[in-house]
């Protein structure tokens, strides 16, 4: 609900504060209390800390939200989202260490409310320091120079606040709306749920607008007339906590649990995308909130299977989201649902409209990049592909803006983390695709790998982690080559094409580009990616083959990761045809056990990868297998080599413990998944049955080896 905090008035503790200061600090607070607008408070004088709990004493600033690393009972910039739904007046975000938390940033900020004060603590201006870093440098000029932005000095504020005429319009709806906006979102949501014919309902809105409220409200209302079960999805748990909150307060007596909430005989629910699309559960009506960050594939099949749905979507926010989804998703609902309707919601909850933090915050994270028209025609012999430097969008802000909205545009998990790493990671390059002066594309790409031999096979055992090298720990640990982290790659990270320009063969010229710039650099170019088969066909037409597929899907996606590889060294040349022997060894039986539920269109492109392998049990099996028995890779990635020790060695399995030849038959024998096996051979649990056969392994090894 909302915090009506009563006029600042600032209390004994300014002793700490000059008078100067104080005085200046009075008629900043009184006037963003009178309009409801809010403004941020750049600290970055030795004394910031101190400084900061002067200011919230000294003006009695409560609730307060304290984010740091460093000081004590604060939250961690990394649980900021745990904080969404929630209201306060002041929020003291420390960014002391130069190591800026943007994500963080940018989710605790749509919780101030009206009259508050953000106030931000900077490691002093020290072109020499860590934190001076091009992202630190661009939000330092941003700050300077925005109208919502002031600096707090020795001396007083700057610029020196001004008093401003006039206060906030007051909006008057019944309790317990915060808008008519939200009024009108409500009752949008009551019409799609009761209507005689189903037609998907779709609400937009910046952040900050009561979507989410709506949701929960408009849930509540269901739940005490018609409705029996409602159920709610998004990318996260945490996104959705505030609409059952919004419910459970108009449901008197609701029992909550952590995710679901049961009034008298009725439900809601909270069910994550892919376990949404792989169980089905029936219901009345489905809730999406962030939709934007849910792949188009999912919210398709969602579409398909519950025809009562309403979907929730934030266009410019810290997820990262965009007008590329917006065109994106209108044109699905146009082909299977005509007659949706939409509403967008435009009214602020917690501040009046014309807010400046929310215009310094947008501009600082990028969230209000929108994409440029495209040209009106594609001329191919106009187009060409430059690297783009840093330097270049330092310099240039509607340059680093038109490169992030395309970015948003064409990937469901673009967030400010992104664009800081955009500008701050030496190991990330950056590709255009230009027809004059218009950006149609962009590709990132990220330098991996060329550990030395000590830290690689630590990285092979799985005793070591380095962030930023996902090819080379994948390939390493996962996929088990024990060289694979010594090699160097170039990791295609994005292939962003204008939504409005795809399938014109942009994204095919624009990947060929990119790899003769870059093969010369590696041992091997490579992706990783949700894997559709349309998606694997694109890189295999430059050449890239699959060496690896993960064995869960992801948690917002439902896919499994691919990660695809083409060599450009002689050591690329040979550990490319190790992991694609592996990799075609073993798909077939893949598909048959841990991937026998990936898509048909996709199964077929990967069975096209499958060879018939008759050889017999070798040396480097057995190696594998020993990792697996020492717990260093997972069953799965060899589940090839276990067939072949099956089938060339399982007259030994009558040496093994009973309990251990009983695991292994069943799983691998009878093909069944680990839960039936556990339950068929009297274990006490999955984990059990894994260490058994972990062991049985072993001894079935040693055996051979005796």
């Amino acid at each position: 609900m909302g915090y009506d905090a009563p006029m600042t008035q600032a209390s004994s503790a300014t002793a700490n504060l000059p008078d100067r200061v104080r005085d200046q600090l009075q008629t900043l607070l009184d006037d963003l209390q009178r309009h409801r607008h809010r403004a941020l408070l750049v600290l970055q004088q030795m004394q910031a800390v101190q400084q900061a709990e002067d200011l919230l004493q000294a003006f009695n600033l409560n609730p307060v939200l304290r984010v740091s690393d460093q000081l004590e009972q604060a939250l961690p910039p990394a649980r900021a989202r745990t904080q969404l739904g929630r209201e306060y007046r002041a929020i003291l975000f420390d960014a002391r260490r130069g190591d800026f938390d943007a994500d963080g940033f940018g989710a605790v900020a749509g919780t101030l409310c009206g009259g508050g004060v953000l106030l931000l603590l900077l490691p002093e201006a020290d072109p020499s320091s860590i934190g001076n870093t091009p992202f630190m440098q661009r939000l330092r000029r941003i700050l300077n120079n925005h109208p919502a932005a002031y600096q707090l000095t020795d001396d007083g504020l700057l610029p020196a606040p001004k008093a401003e005429n006039g206060v906030a319009e007051a909006i008057t709806v019944p309790a317990p709306f915060r808008t008519p906006d939200q009024q009108q979102a409500v009752a949008d949501i009551i019409d799609a749920a009761c209507a005689t014919e189903a037609r998907p309902l779709l609400l937009v809105s910046d952040r900050g607008r009561g979507k989410t409220a709506a949701l929960g409200l408009a849930a509540a209302e269901l739940l005490q007339q018609t409705l029996t079960r409602i159920l709610v999805t998004a990318p996260r748990l945490t996104v959705a906590e505030p609409l059952f909150e919004h419910a459970a307060t108009q449901l008197g007596g609701a029992v909550r649990s952590r995710a679901a909430l049961h009034w008298q005989d009725r439900s809601l629910a909270f069910v994550a995308p892919d376990a949404l699309l792989q169980e089905t559960p029936e219901a009345d009506l489905l809730l999406v909130d962030e939709a934007a960050a849910i792949p188009l594939t999912l919210l398709q099949q969602l579409l398909d299977h519950y025809p009562r749905v309403v979907f929730a979507s934030t266009i410019h926010g810290y997820e990262g989201t965009g007008r590329g989804f917006a065109l994106k998703f209108r044109q699905l609902l146009d082909r299977q649902a005509p007659g949706w309707r939409e509403l967008t919601l435009g009214t602020p909850i917690r501040w009046a409209t014309g807010d400046g933090l929310e215009a310094c915050i947008d501009r600082l994270l990028c969230l209000d990049a929108e994409l440029a028209e495209p040209p009106a025609a594609i001329r191919f012999d106009e187009c060409r592909v430059e690297s783009i430097a840093t330097a270049e969008l330092l310099d240039d802000d509607d340059h680093l803006s038109a490169l992030f909205a395309l970015l948003v545009s064409a990937h469901y998990r673009t967030r400010p983390a992104d664009l800081r790493q955009l500008l701050d990671d030496p190991a990330l390059r950056i590709y255009g695709l230009f027809q004059q002066q218009h950006l149609l594309g962009a590709a990132l790409v990220s330098e991996e790998g060329g550990f030395d031999a000590e830290l690689g096979a630590a990285i092979h055992r799985g005793e070591r982690r380095p962030p930023g090298h996902l090819l080379a720990q994948t390939l390493s640990f996962h996929a088990g080559d024990s060289q694979a982290a010594q090699l160097t790659y170039a990791r295609i990270m994005r292939i962003a094409i204008h939504p409005q320009l795809q399938r014109r063969g942009l994204g095919g010229r624009l990947l060929q580009a990119v790899i003769e710039r870059e093969q010369d650099r590696v041992d091997a170019i490579g992706t990783s990616f949700a894997a559709t088969a349309d998606l694997l066909r694109f890189w295999q037409q430059a050449e890239l083959w699959p060496v690896r597929i993960g064995f869960s899907r992801d948690h917002v996606s439902g896919l499994h990761a691919a990660v695809m590889l083409r060599p450009c060294s002689a050591a690329g040349q040979q550990l490319c045809r190790r992991l694609r022997r592996r990799f075609q060894q073993s798909i077939g039986v893949w598909l048959q056990d841990s991937l026998g539920d990936l898509d048909p269109d996709l199964q077929q492109a990967l069975l096209s990868q499958c060879i018939d392998d008759d050889s017999a049990f070798s040396a480097e099996d057995a190696q594998q297998l020993l990792a697996y028995a020492r717990g260093e890779r997972g069953m799965e990635a060899s589940l090839w080599p276990l067939k072949k020790l099956l089938r060339d060695h399982g007259d030994r399995l009558a040496l093994l413990e009973p309990e251990q030849a009983a695991v292994i038959r069943a799983r691998l024998q009878d093909g069944l998944d680990w839960a039936h096996t556990a339950q068929l051979t009297g274990c006490r649990g999955r984990a059990e049955a894994q260490q058994l056969m972990r062991e049985g392994v072993a001894d079935w090894l040693a055996g051979l080896q005796a």
